[in-house]
């Protein structure tokens, strides 16, 4: 979390009392939120648990009148002077708060007098369906932060995932929280802390964001202790994103990473390599045999190309370096016997 600047981290109560989670030290419970349902039992249980920050959660209903919607607000009440009472850090979370027409009910003006009773915080503004697409995040958001008496965080969700897309748009709106998770995980899940921070940092060319030179492992780390496997295609850091076989687009990464690659593999700690398969061409073998300290000429290299691609066709995958070695090896003697036998040829017809 510090390496990447992360503020704070949440943690469901109702996974904690079904993991039986216990934190060992106060400093990191320091940097944790819990996140809790809009009931007083709740709330006591978190703070039995030593946390001092309580993300209350809570939907409303954009369908029903105005003054139903007021009365809900207005049932938060007993729930905000309990969190008071405990002296614990307050952060109001309206789920579904992007789903209201702001033209017919804006959310925040409703809340600002809570938010100055009951210090909260910060407001936390969902998009827990994902229904929302860029363009009107950025105007719903643009118009929430202006209007809001404590600062804004985003939430969005995955369901189409639009998540990120919609996470960058509430930064250039002016929000200054996100919601992200490492890899997008969860259900649906939110916006993919990797992919926020690499585009924040070559989009908008900001040196402020943290660098990710190992963020790869860090995030294949935190998902193999969670029991998740990091698929290999995986945006980001995927240790396959940056993996290249086709004969005229490895000719382009080789001559400019940039026609293929929006940001360069070591800068989150993976790097380019070549995959010699069906669809290589020469310039992708040659240079494949060059990492090998192989060389070939071009006509040799044509010749060694057609085994490769036919190898490959036959298993139905890519060849390992030891295949390509291997089929390197077989040709450099073919290549061997045939140059005996022409000087053999020649020397007798020379008798």
């Amino acid at each position: 979390m510090k390496k990447y600047s992360l503020d704070v981290a949440d943690v469901s109560l109702n996974n904690l009392e079904k993991n039986m989670v216990k934190f060992e030290t106060d400093d990191f419970l320091e940097s944790l939120r819990c996140r809790v349902g809009c009931t007083r039992q709740e709330i006591f249980k978190a703070k039995e648990l030593g946390f001092s920050k309580i993300v209350i959660n809570t939907s409303l209903d954009p369908l029903v009148p105005i003054p139903d919607i007021l009365k809900s607000i207005e049932s938060l009440q007993s729930v905000l002077q309990t969190v008071c009472s405990n002296d614990q850090e307050i952060y109001l979370s309206i789920d579904n708060a992007l789903e209201f027409p702001v033209e017919e009910v804006n959310i925040v003006d409703i809340l600002d007098p809570f938010i100055a009773k009951y210090g909260i915080k910060r407001l936390i503004l969902g998009d827990v369906n994902g229904k929302m697409d860029p363009f009107t995040t950025y105007n719903k958001l643009n118009l929430f932060t202006n209007m809001a008496q404590c600062p804004v965080e985003y939430m969005g969700c995955n369901n189409y995932g639009m998540a990120t897309a919609n996470t960058l748009s509430a930064l250039r709106a002016g929000v200054e929280y996100v919601a992200t998770a490492v890899s997008g995980i969860g259900i649906p899940g939110v916006a993919a802390m990797e992919e926020v921070l690499m585009a924040a940092r070559h989009l908008w060319k900001n040196e402020q964001v943290p660098n990710g030179y190992t963020i790869a492992a860090d995030c294949e780390n935190i998902l193999r202790r969670a029991g998740i496997i990091l698929p290999g295609e995986k945006a980001i850091i995927g240790k396959n994103v940056f993996a290249h076989e086709s004969g005229i687009h490895v000719d382009g990464v080789i001559k400019n990473p940039n026609l293929y690659e929006a940001i360069k593999p070591e800068e989150v700690g993976l790097s380019r390599f070549l995959v010699i398969g069906k669809h290589s061409g020469t310039a992708s073998i040659t240079q494949k045999l060059r990492q090998l300290d192989l060389s070939l000429s071009p006509q040799e290299a044509a010749t060694l190309l057609d085994k490769v691609r036919h190898t490959a066709v036959l298993q139905k995958k890519p060849v390992t370096d030891t295949q390509l070695k291997t089929l390197y090896n077989l040709h450099m003697e073919s290549i061997k016997e045939s140059n005996i036998h022409l000087s053999i040829e020649g020397e007798i017809s020379c008798d």
